[in-house]
C-alpha cells in the first residue's frame, strides 16, 4: 500500500518501526494477537501486518505530516471501501474482525484492514496490463454508483497540497529550481479546465494494484475522492502506459485530449513534488529523487 506518488517511493524503515511496539500494543486491546508482527513496508504511510491476526495496519506518516492530519483521509477511505466490498468489488477494505478505526496511535492516524496476500503485478507483462487496466474500469464504474455523501469534504486538493509541498520543499532546493517548478505549476493552474467530478481512486499507479487470490485488486484509497476522470487515467497512463491505454479505450476516453495532456502535466508535477517532499525526509530517496528531479527540468 503506497502513497500518493505516481512510482513507488523507498523510505528509511527503520526511522518507523518503534511505532510496532504501539500498534501491538493497540491490537493487544481490540482482542487481537499480533505477537508475530511484521512492517511490509515503511514509505509514505507505515504498513505493519498484526500477524498472526488478519488484520494489517496502516500508519499515516509522511502524508499525515504534509496534510496536517490524516483522520478525515483514512475515515474516507474506510468508508469507501466498506462500501464497495458491500458491493461485491475486490478491493482491501476494513477490517471487520475489530472497530478498524481510524485509531491514534503515537500521535498518528491508524486505519485498520483485512489482510490480503498479494502477489506482485509484471508491468511487463500484457495479461497484467490488461487485467490492471479493466479492474480499473470496473472500480471506476462501481465509484460512479456510490452515495456522494462518501466524498466528504475537498481534503487533498492538488493546488492546496501543492501549495504546501511547494512551501516545504522551497529551502532544500536551489532558487532557480523552485522557481520553474513554481512558475510551471501556476500555469498548470490558470489552464486547468472544466472537466466534471466524480469519485475516483486517486492515486491509480502501479503501486496499487496486485494480484490476490487469483484477481487483480486496487487498493490504498486514502486519496479516493471527488476529480475528474482523467486524474485517475492520466495517473495510470503516465506511470504504466499500456494498462492506461486499456482504461481509456474501455471508458472511451481519447488519450490525446486536451484534458488528458493537462493531466498527464499535473500528475508529474505532483508526483515530483512528493519525491522532493520525501528527500527532504528520508535520506534514502534522495538519489532517486535528484535522478526525478533532472529528468523534469530536462523535460521543461
Amino acid at each position: 500500500m503506497m502513497g500518493p506518488t505516481n512510482d513507488p517511493v523507498e523510505t528509511d524503515a527503520g526511522a518507523e518501526v518503534p511505532q510496532v511496539r504501539s500498534l501491538v500494543q493497540l491490537a493487544t486491546s481490540l482482542g487481537l494477537d499480533a505477537e508475530q508482527a511484521q512492517v511490509l513496508r515503511a514509505g509514505a504511510n507505515l504498513v505493519v501486518h498484526l500477524a498472526p491476526s488478519p488484520v494489517v495496519a496502516r500508519v499515516a506518516t509522511m502524508t499525515a505530516e504534509m496534510r496536517g492530519g490524516a483522520v478525515n483521509y483514512l475515515r474516507r477511505e474506510r468508508d469507501i471501501t466498506r462500501a464497495l466490498v458491500d458491493r461485491g468489488l475486490s478491493v482491501i477494505g476494513p477490517t471487520d474482525l475489530v472497530d478498524p478505526g481510524p485509531h491514534r496511535v503515537s500521535g498518528h492516524a491508524v486505519l485498520l484492514l483485512k489482510h490480503h496476500d498479494l502477489e506482485p503485478i509484471d508491468r511487463n507483462a500484457p495479461r497484467d496490463a490488461a487485467g490492471a487496466g479493466l479492474a480499473l474500469v470496473a472500480l471506476t464504474e462501481a465509484l460512479a454508483d456510490l452515495p456522494p455523501e462518501l466524498a466528504k469534504g475537498d481534503a487533498g486538493h492538488p493546488w492546496s497540497e501543492m501549495d504546501r509541498l511547494l512551501t516545504t520543499v522551497t529551502p532544500a532546493n536551489e532558487s532557480a529550481v523552485m522557481d520553474r517548478i513554481r512558475g510551471y505549476v501556476a500555469e498548470l493552474r490558470d489552464q486547468e479546465p472544466g472537466d466534471p467530478r466524480r469519485l475516483v481512486h486517486g492515486d491509480a499507479h502501479p503501486g496499487n494494484v496486485a494480484r490476490s487470490g487469483g484477481r487483480i485488486i486496487w487498493f490504498d484509497f486514502e486519496d479516493a475522492n471527488r476529480r475528474p476522470l482523467a486524474w485517475d487515467l492520466a495517473s495510470l497512463r503516465r506511470s504504466w502506459p499500456a494498462a492506461g491505454d486499456v482504461a481509456c479505450r474501455e471508458l472511451r476516453v481519447d488519450v490525446a485530449s486536451p484534458t488528458m495532456r493537462w493531466h498527464h502535466e499535473l500528475r508529474d508535477v505532483y508526483a515530483l513534488l512528493w519525491s522532493m517532499f520525501s528527500a527532504t525526509r528520508y535520506a534514502g530517496t534522495r538519489a532517486q529523487n535528484k535522478t526525478r528531479l533532472a529528468d523534469w527540468l530536462d523535460r521543461h
